[in-house]
């Protein structure tokens, strides 16, 4: 599995970067400046090729229909790379964008133990169906924006009454624009952290 990983010398905690379709393991790497760069940072490159464009940590859909065995698997092996890197006893915080939120939700539920809180930007309602472990009073912070087609505002509600209903501590900031990452959310999100994480 590639990955790219910064050692900070002052801090233990690590940021768990997951970028979107498309992208790679270093693309969040200014986001997660913004939030907080005393951190160590291990971004995870996903396995799924994106038609050459990139990379994904699982297949789009066929005939409107997600593999979720593909995708268990996926969430599983990722959470054993992250566990033989880092070892145990550190916090780990995720932060996801798009496919990379919506892995982070599936982390989230099936490895609840794993995590300490959770950054989705722009993530998908896409384990409706799926019986999960609780979040167990994880912080998690979710965006998305008011115009966006691919993760809709429905969407993320959702996405937030599922965490909440299994005992996350959720918090959800909508922009006024689309798809796009855009600089409000992610001033959003570091008064968050700082308020509810790091405080």
């Amino acid at each position: 599995m590639q990955s790219f990983y910064h050692h900070s010398e002052t801090n233990q905690d690590v940021f768990i970067v997951l970028h979107g379709s498309g992208g790679r393991e270093t693309d969040l790497l200014h986001v997660v400046g913004e939030i907080d760069d005393s951190l160590s940072v291990l971004g995870i490159r996903g396995d799924v090729s994106n038609n050459d464009k990139g990379f994904r940590y699982f297949n789009r859909p066929i005939d409107g229909r997600f593999d979720y065995e593909e995708i268990q698997q996926n969430t599983d092996q990722i959470a054993s790379f992250i566990k033989d890197q880092l070892g145990m006893g550190r916090s780990i915080h995720l932060v996801g964008y798009s496919n990379g939120a919506n892995m982070a939700v599936s982390l989230l539920l099936s490895h609840s133990d794993l995590v300490d809180s959770a950054i989705l930007l722009h993530p998908s309602h896409l384990f409706a169906h799926v019986e999960k472990k609780s979040p167990d009073n994880v912080p998690v912070f979710i965006s998305s924006g008011a115009r966006d087609v691919i993760t809709t505002p429905g969407d993320v509600m959702a996405v937030k009454k599922q965490l909440s209903d299994n005992g996350a501590q959720v918090t959800v900031k909508l922009t006024d624009y689309g798809h796009e990452l855009t600089d409000e959310e992610i001033k959003q999100a570091a008064s968050w952290w700082n308020t509810e994480v790091k405080a």
